[in-house]
């Protein structure tokens, strides 16, 4: 589909990377020492989880609402206003002076990036662009939130940096042009594209059910285990810049073959963090983390991409699906983490990894 008209000169592969680079530095620094933040203003692990929680379910309704709009009405309004309104979301994160203004703060900021997401990687695979390479630089922007807030260490300070960034993506998102909008009709409830990607979206569920479960708290985790601030952005810096050089690099495998992939990963990542007693014992489970999510997430975009004529729908649905997964995890990882303990957590996050890997059984048969 040729709706998209390069401007002269330019690189439109350049500038989409950058506006993802951008955005993605606004999320991981905003969000790297967020519950280190909630414990200082008072709020318990459970608060914690639940803070996480409506950040996971606004990004959940937003993505999937706009997701479908995008491809009824084009991807471009949806881009640009999802751009700005984050900008103005991240400073009332600012603001917030105890755990429940935190939690509205929060739950605006995922509302207003879901308006973005889906509309945003359905251009990109339009546009004739490779989505490995592109989330690579997403990831890129993640390393780089992180050496942001290893540098600073200041909570209000990357929290600014994250408005400036998301203002600086929204700015740049007028480089990018829209001729033709091609009008597709989808149903409200879309349960054609649900049940066709059913698999892929029932093992992402359980999986980032899992994993969000122990992001939620994984800062108090590392801390308890020795870490310092310096070093929990430097080992989410080893997640996120190994993400970057593997999705460089796995693109082009199978996508069917990608996903069980990941999910095997996961299942050993989350049951060796249960086993750690120090937090140096982490640094090559990173590494592993990074081949895991990399695998999973490029995996699963280029499945749905090119199976689907409903771009924007079928990814919003699996942003959708993942956003659930944030809303329920960060619960469960509050609740097991305060009553169980740190360990307990991570092995029962293994098992939901296990779970979704059984979900998705019959993807490399060639059928959704």
């Amino acid at each position: 589909m040729q709706y998209l008209r390069r401007i002269p000169y330019t690189s439109l592969g350049f500038r989409l990377a950058l506006v993802s680079f951008l955005l993605n530095i606004s999320v991981e620094a905003s969000s790297i020492f967020l519950p280190l933040r909630a414990k200082d203003i008072g709020a318990s692990n459970l608060d914690v989880g639940l803070i996480a929680a409506t950040y996971g379910m606004a990004y959940f309704v937003s993505s999937f609402i706009f997701g479908r709009l995008s491809d009824m009405h084009g991807r471009m309004a949806f881009i640009r206003w999802g751009l700005a309104l984050t900008a103005v979301a991240y400073v009332f994160q600012i603001l917030a002076p105890g755990p429940m203004t935190l939690l509205a703060s929060r739950g605006a900021v995922g509302f207003c990036l879901g308006v973005s997401a889906a509309a945003f990687m359905a251009y990109v695979y339009e546009a004739g662009e490779r989505v490995g390479s592109f989330a690579s630089y997403g990831s890129l922007g993640f390393l780089a939130g992180a050496v942001i807030a290893a540098a600073t260490r200041d909570y209000e300070a990357l929290v600014i940096a994250s408005a400036v960034t998301s203002a600086l993506a929204f700015v740049l998102a007028f480089t990018l042009k829209e001729e033709l909008v091609n009008r597709i009709r989808v149903a409200v409830f879309p349960i054609d594209v649900m049940w066709t990607n059913r698999r892929i979206y029932l093992a992402f569920l359980l999986r980032h059910m899992g994993a969000t479960a122990v992001w939620s708290v994984f800062p108090l985790y590392l801390s308890g285990i020795g870490a310092s601030k310096l070093m929990i952005a430097v080992i989410d810096g080893i997640n996120v810049g190994g993400q970057f050089i593997t999705m460089q690099l796995i693109q082009h495998f199978n996508p069917a073959r990608l996903i069980t992939y990941g999910l095997i990963a996961s299942v050993i990542v989350f049951a060796v963090y249960g086993l750690a007693t120090n937090y140096l014992q982490l640094i090559p489970v990173q590494i592993l983390l990074a081949i895991a999510w990399s695998c999973l997430f490029v995996g699963a975009l280029n499945f749905l991409l090119k199976k689907n004529l409903e771009r924007g729908t079928a990814v919003g649905l699996l942003y959708s699906t993942s956003s659930l997964s944030g809303g329920i995890g960060p619960l469960l990882g509050g609740g097991i983490s305060q009553v169980w303990g740190f360990p307990t957590l991570m092995y029962v996050s293994s098992a939901f990894c296990f779970a979704g890997l059984l979900a998705s059984r019959g993807l490399g048969k060639g059928q959704p």
